[in-house]
């Protein structure tokens, strides 16, 4: 029996990536991406059992590369407008780069037919959008009528994403560069920390006392 190696799996998932992105999650075979490896459907199998858990590890694998840095830079401190503009470019230059765009509307497409939709919120989104709204209820003071700190994290990742997201699903526009994509999440913040009554200097507008 041929020895499992974290190399070959490694290899497995890098062909299956580039099988997804360019057939598709429906027409992508385990065939070919055995063939892009240089071994056998029975080795491919001996390691993912079947197409729908080799493409949950590819998602969890794009994730925990390319998503969780943005995430991980959300560090408690006094320049809350100042990390949230860090996030938020760090986040954007990820989530518009082209492969990231091509999983996340094979997931869409397939979502709603099968249990795919469920295992991308499990893998990805959920995780970070967790540690958010985490950061977010450290940062933000509590206050009558405040939503909670899920919501808040939804609201934020909502205004980053809104001027480009659906554009670049349906290829009408390429990434833009590292200056637009500043401007645009400083526009989101004016708009979000405005709404929480937090002005750019992370103090609450009616106590004008640092956020705890």
């Amino acid at each position: 029996m041929r020895v499992k190696t974290e190399d070959r799996r490694l290899a497995i998932l890098a062909a299956a990536t580039e099988v997804f992105r360019a057939r598709g999650y429906k027409a992508a075979s385990m065939a070919e991406i055995a063939e892009r490896t240089g071994g056998s459907k029975a080795t491919l199998y001996s390691y993912f059992s079947s197409k729908d858990e080799l493409f949950r590890e590819v998602m969890k694998t794009q994730a925990e590369d390319r998503m969780m840095g943005a995430f991980g830079s959300l560090a408690p401190g006094a320049d809350l407008a100042g990390t949230l503009q860090r996030f938020g470019e760090h986040y954007l230059d990820t989530i518009l780069s082209r492969d990231l765009l091509i999983m996340r509307s094979i997931v869409m497409g397939e979502g709603p037919r099968s249990s795919m939709g469920r295992m991308f919120f499990d893998n990805g989104p959920a995780e970070g959008w967790g540690q958010l709204a985490r950061f977010l209820e450290g940062q933000m003071q509590a206050a009558a009528g405040q939503p909670l700190a899920w919501r808040a994290a939804l609201q934020l990742i909502s205004l980053l994403e809104a001027d480009y997201v659906e554009f670049f699903m349906t290829g009408l526009v390429d990434k833009p560069g590292p200056e637009r994509i500043a401007e645009s999440v400083a526009a989101a913040l004016a708009v979000y920390l405005h709404g929480y009554g937090v002005d750019a200097a992370g103090m609450t507008s009616s106590s004008r006392e640092p956020l705890s």
